[in-house]
């Protein structure tokens, strides 16, 4: 408070001066018509420019939810193409089916290595978060329960797959990717069908090893790698990657595989969530 004291008294001839100055700016321009109507001028101007200022603001805080509403959007659309591209093999009423159902079918634009007669559909969603200097990294996504998204669901973006869901709340869903030292995925070398298993070690989040390939299998540069198809959680046939390393050494029973990923994790920002229409009488039997 003394402080205070000292720095009004030491300014005190500035403060005067400032204070008679507003007093005569409001006598003049209560005084006169002509200030009166420029200070109005004036006042709606800087309000306009603040107004403004404030629309532009919102307005592009509003864009993640416009882009959001532009992808549920599209989704539905390619749903209803896809339903009346398949009518002859699929009987159902596109109306009927988008009333009844919170997940669309398989876009063939979206994912087009994925056959529009399988039993997938799936939920778009946002990446909100993602880590990738971690050995067991995460995904965050803008979808949870009241969106029908629940645990082990697969995860698979324009290029291929992503990972598989391992926790949800009401409106998040936090994935377990590719790049994830926790997650075994089933693949196989698509042109002879052998099976494999896709594992990921730190800390490129480009390349991954494919495991337990026999030395007598045919296996060599540029062979595809696709999922298997083993489990409920990927269809088969979703990319996984492309070998990019392959070595034998003398006397070993199994190559040592280099895969690039397909999907550039960097560079994702949209992605669907698979769910598989008879997931749960699958489980219930095996």
């Amino acid at each position: 408070m003394h402080n205070l004291l000292q720095l009004i008294v030491r300014y005190s001839n500035f403060l005067l001066l400032l204070g008679l100055e507003v007093v005569a700016f409001v006598f003049v321009v209560h005084g006169n018509k002509y200030q009166q109507v420029a200070a109005s001028g004036a006042a709606n101007v800087v309000t306009g420019s603040i107004q403004l200022a404030h629309d532009n603001v919102t307005s592009y805080f509003h864009l993640r939810a416009d882009n959001a509403q532009l992808l549920e959007e599209n989704a539905r659309l390619n749903a209803e193409i896809l339903e009346l591209q398949n009518g002859q093999t699929r009987k159902r009423d596109v109306n009927d089916t988008l009333s009844t159902r919170n997940r669309e079918p398989l876009s063939s634009e979206e994912v087009p290595y994925i056959r529009a007669d399988l039993d997938y559909s799936f939920i778009p969603a946002r990446v909100i978060a993602f880590s990738e200097d971690r050995h067991h990294n995460y995904i965050t996504l803008n979808k949870g329960s009241r969106d029908g998204v629940t645990p082990d669901m697969g995860v698979i973006g324009k290029d291929g797959i992503v990972g598989v869901v391992q926790s949800v709340s009401t409106h998040f869903a936090v994935v377990a990717p590719v790049i994830h030292e926790g997650i075994y995925i089933s693949a196989m070398i698509r042109k002879n069908d052998y099976m494999a298993t896709l594992h990921w070690h730190a800390p490129g989040i480009r390349h991954a090893a494919l495991e337990d390939v026999a030395r007598h299998v045919d296996v060599r540069l540029g062979d595809t790698i696709v999922t298997s198809g083993l489990s409920a959680i990927f269809p088969a046939d979703v990319p996984v990657g492309v070998v990019s390393d392959v070595s034998l050494g003398e006397g070993d029973s199994y190559y040592d595989i280099d895969v690039a990923l397909a999907t550039d994790f960097n560079s994702l920002r949209t992605v669907h969530i698979l769910n598989y229409a008879h997931r749960n009488e699958l489980d219930s039997i095996q």
